[in-house]
């Protein structure tokens, strides 16, 4: 019984229903236009100024246990891709991650992404982008966690920073 001061809250786990294929097939919600502009300009700077030192690569499967799953963004060192041996879900794991919320996702369902999949794959770190609070969530395998809402994003696996105003540019209530 609840006395006076105490609260009841029930907690619930809900399962994401998924009704197009390609919710189904990438197991996540469909992106909008928040979410493609912000991948864009991630893309865009990260190329601009890494394009030397890393390969930035969207919408890659990759082949996680124990289901497979598709980040926004992956982030590889250099090198040439050959024809011949790709395949369909890539077996080499990318050193980052990047995650853009979607307004039906809960930042959290990101996070527990990079841990249940990611890290146990070998990824070093995971960005989860949030675009209702303008911020960049970037999360390590050792349990470092930083969060930038201003100023440069910086990943300290990676030494890759990335302006955190511009990739929210052109964004606002």
């Amino acid at each position: 019984m609840l006395k006076d001061g105490d609260f009841y809250e029930e907690t619930q786990t809900i399962e994401p229903t998924y009704s197009t294929d390609y919710e189904i097939e990438r197991n996540k919600p469909m992106p909008n236009r928040i979410h493609g502009r912000i991948q864009h300009k991630i893309s865009m700077l990260l190329g601009l100024k890494y394009e030397n030192q890393f390969d930035f690569e969207s919408e890659v499967t990759l082949d996680t246990q124990p289901k497979s799953s598709t980040p926004d963004i992956c982030i590889y060192p250099k090198k040439t891709l050959r024809l011949k041996e790709i395949e369909a879900k890539a077996t080499e794991m990318p050193l980052t991650t990047i995650e853009i919320q979607s307004p039906s996702q809960a930042p959290e369902a990101l996070i527990e992404k990079a841990w249940e999949l990611y890290f146990p794959a070998g990824v070093k770190s995971a960005w989860v982008i949030i675009p209702s609070t303008k911020a960049i969530r970037i999360i390590l395998p050792d349990d470092q966690n930083f969060l930038y809402t201003h100023g440069e994003a910086n990943d300290p696996a990676t030494g890759i920073s990335v302006p955190v105003e511009k990739v929210f540019e052109g964004i606002d209530w």
